[in-house]
């Protein structure tokens, strides 16, 4: 796994996920042991069913632990001016529908376009990395290419 993008808040919504996961693992532990000490587990539901979702609050866990320990916060992440990196703001110009686009490009665990906040994992976010203002991006869709043009990169307002 490579390095996690986060801004501060990013980090801080998912280390409150990882106390929330552990305190739902305590209390799942707890539930297998009880239900443990019922018998026969063969038959056991209450069993079965609290270890199904033991093994998932664990994996998750698992996952976030391993994220956070290769996180890189880019609020104050170091950029060329002017050039569009991850913690950057982008102003976009669809060339085909002539509409203004702004996305912050962010991590993949914070991406949420509706909101402004772009994947640079995803194909537009990849597209942008390195174009400055006045650059071309072209975004091959199933049903044709889609032309942008970057017409402002800044650094990100948090």
């Amino acid at each position: 796994m490579g390095e996690t993008y986060l801004t501060k808040q990013g980090l801080e919504k998912l280390r409150a996920e990882q106390q929330s996961l552990l305190e739902q693992k305590h209390k799942l532990t707890e539930e297998v042991s009880q239900a443990a000490a019922l018998g026969d587990l063969r038959e056991n539901a209450e069993y079965h069913a609290a270890r199904e979702r033991l093994e998932h609050v664990s994996q998750r866990l698992a996952e976030l632990i391993a994220k956070l320990s290769q996180v890189r916060l880019i609020d104050n992440l170091e950029t060329k001016a002017g050039e569009a990196r991850v913690g950057c703001r982008v102003t976009l110009q669809d060339e085909e529908l002539n509409e203004r686009l702004t996305y912050d490009l962010v991590g993949p665990d914070e991406a949420d376009p509706p909101n402004g906040k772009l994947s640079i994992a995803s194909p537009l976010g990849k597209g942008l990395l390195g174009k400055k203002a006045g650059d071309r991006v072209e975004l091959k869709l199933p049903r044709g290419s889609v032309f942008y043009r970057v017409i402002h990169v800044e650094r990100a307002h948090g």
